[in-house]
């Protein structure tokens, strides 16, 4: 599988081993369903039929699971790719050309470049961070895809019991949500990068609202995860408290932390001088020692 690739044969390995697990411990957990069943209902035959097809259910999605994993990557990497195609660099210049021809050369039009500056300014050092965050959530990313893909054949003997078989359902459910990350992040990428274009200073709040903004598209892009699974069960609701929440926090633990980073290169700097004013009066008292001797 082409997912392995990341751990090269140790992943690929791991998994065969799982899966000759699964074939190995299929007629324990057969064995072990029917016993359950038969100790819900002793008075009745145990269900038999119900729990011969959760098993070949789960050995039809075993085999599948290789074409399954492939066909959501598939969907998820195409959606994506369709949106960097929008949010290319050539893209991006033709925004910006057609920023600057509506510009003249009158004192207000002067004013809405600098106000486009500072706008572009603040989106190019978000980007900056997010770049350099992106890192973590994509190596989050990887673990828990290459983690689903390792495990799934355990996890798909759970679908044997009636109150186990929620786990194999999460399996999938989990890996749909993970391939979805990619579409998110395209999404705020595109909107963090055409940030700069628009006309967002003009709405109310000027440039609060670029500055909280940034936040916003900073704090959802790192929640990447909260985010899918609250689109998924929590909804709307549940998705704006935890990245509002978030952002109310970052945003109020901004000045702090500007005010610690200030002190610390001012103690910085302080101590800097104070080490070469005392080496500038060492150097005057042997200076000043030498002329005596030379006096004497």
């Amino acid at each position: 599988m082409p997912q392995f690739e990341l751990l090269g044969s140790l992943a690929r390995d791991l998994h065969q081993e799982f899966v000759n697990m699964y074939y190995l411990l299929l007629p324990v957990f057969f064995s072990l369903a029917v016993v359950v069943a038969w100790f819900r209902n002793p008075t009745g035959s145990p269900e038999f039929l119900d729990i011969v097809k959760r098993a070949i259910i789960a050995t039809i999605l075993l085999v599948a699971f290789p074409d399954i994993s492939k066909a959501i990557l598939y969907v998820a990497d195409g959606i994506t790719e369709k949106i960097d195609k929008l949010n290319s660099l050539d893209t991006l210049i033709r925004m910006a050309q057609e920023k600057s021809d509506s510009y003249s050369m009158s004192a207000t039009s002067m004013l809405l470049q600098f106000n486009d500056l500072i706008i572009a300014t603040l989106s190019f050092l978000s980007y900056l961070v997010l770049y350099i965050a992106r890192y973590l959530t994509i190596a989050m990313y990887h673990f828990f895809w290459i983690f689903f893909m390792i495990s799934a054949p355990l996890l798909l003997l759970f679908n044997l019991f009636e109150g186990t078989q929620q786990i194999t359902k999460n399996l999938f459910k989990g890996m749909i949500e993970v391939a979805c990350w990619k579409i998110v992040w395209a999404i705020l990428g595109a909107m963090l990068a055409a940030l700069s274009f628009g006309d967002m200073y003009r709405t109310e709040g000027s440039y609060l609202v670029i500055i909280v903004m940034n936040f916003v598209i900073a704090v959802a892009m790192l929640m990447t995860p909260m985010m899918v699974k609250s689109l998924v069960g929590g909804g709307l609701q549940s998705m704006s408290s935890s990245i509002g929440a978030a952002t109310v926090a970052a945003m109020a633990t901004a000045p702090a932390k500007a005010v610690a980073a200030v002190n610390t290169s001012r103690g910085a700097i302080n101590g800097a001088g104070n080490y070469v004013q005392g080496h500038l009066n060492a150097r005057r008292e042997r200076q000043a020692e030498e002329r005596k001797r030379y006096m004497y």
